[in-house]
């Protein structure tokens, strides 16, 4: 059976799609089989592989064939990626998903019902979520093992982890009780500046004795920055960057993780 990650924040902006595109890469080169899921109807994920906004099979159809009961082949929405990753993708059209999931009985258990259905074929599974606690974000969590959550090191930071930090426990309380924090993850990070310091200290000051915060800061490259365009990965755009670095670290970090488990 496959780890499901789920990487959420309701904040946008804060690196949510590049983590999940790199940290999903990093654990294929370190020889896992994994998996990468576009719960975002912005498709940021998608588009960020080098996939179109047009496909015609989406994660849209797959949630839809769960809810109506219709035999369908699971495989039939995963695309691969030539840089040894598979993926879910979507588009516009799972907008809607939210209020349909409203009248559906076991709504928050959609896609987790999916997911089992290609557990066997991956190692991990990473959901990128989008940038709201909806029911998207709700289903997401209640099909994950564990929650990664980026944060960018700004005023405010640590205030904004309070809500999220509620969904999580109150997921936990009422579907899926397996579920835990993997981390919060410092994305974006000026860490040259006192501000980005002073702001990392006050997340870790209130949550660090609860909460996981991984070693090793994401920091702000271009080379990062750059990649969004390319439909590839840091470790094929640059990797040498301090940004391959810090990404293969929290692969690395992530999977010791879980074999500690």
């Amino acid at each position: 059976m496959s780890r499901v990650i789920a990487v959420a924040n309701q904040k946008g902006g804060v690196g949510k799609t590049t983590t999940t595109i790199n940290l999903g890469v990093g654990l294929a080169r370190l020889g896992q089989r994994v998996l990468l899921v576009d719960s975002d109807p912005q498709g940021h994920l998608t588009l960020g592989l080098g996939f179109p906004k047009n496909l015609r099979v989406t994660l849209k159809n797959m949630m839809e064939n769960i809810i109506m009961g219709i035999e369908f082949d699971p495989r039939e929405a995963v695309l691969h990626h030539k840089e040894g990753v598979d993926i879910v993708p979507s588009n516009k059209l799972l907008t809607g998903m939210d209020m349909s999931l409203i009248t559906v009985e076991d709504r928050e258990k959609v896609l987790r019902e999916y997911l089992n259905l290609l557990a066997n074929d991956y190692d991990y599974i990473i959901i990128d979520c989008m940038p709201s606690l909806g029911m998207l974000t709700i289903n997401a969590m209640s099909a994950a093992d564990s929650v990664l959550i980026p944060v960018q090191p700004q005023y405010y930071a640590a205030d904004g982890l309070t809500e999220l930090l509620k969904v999580v426990n109150a997921t936990k309380k009422r579907y899926n009780p397996q579920i835990e924090i993997e981390g919060i993850l410092f994305t974006m990070d000026a860490s040259r500046y006192n501000n980005s310091k002073r702001n990392k200290n006050a997340v870790k000051s209130a949550y660090g004795a609860k909460v996981n915060i991984f070693e090793d800061a994401i920091p702000r490259t271009e080379a990062i920055a750059e990649i969004a365009s390319e439909g590839i990965s840091i470790f094929q755009y640059d990797k040498r960057s301090k940004g391959a670095e810090s990404y293969e670290k929290l692969a690395q970090e992530v999977l010791s993780h879980a074999k500690a488990q």
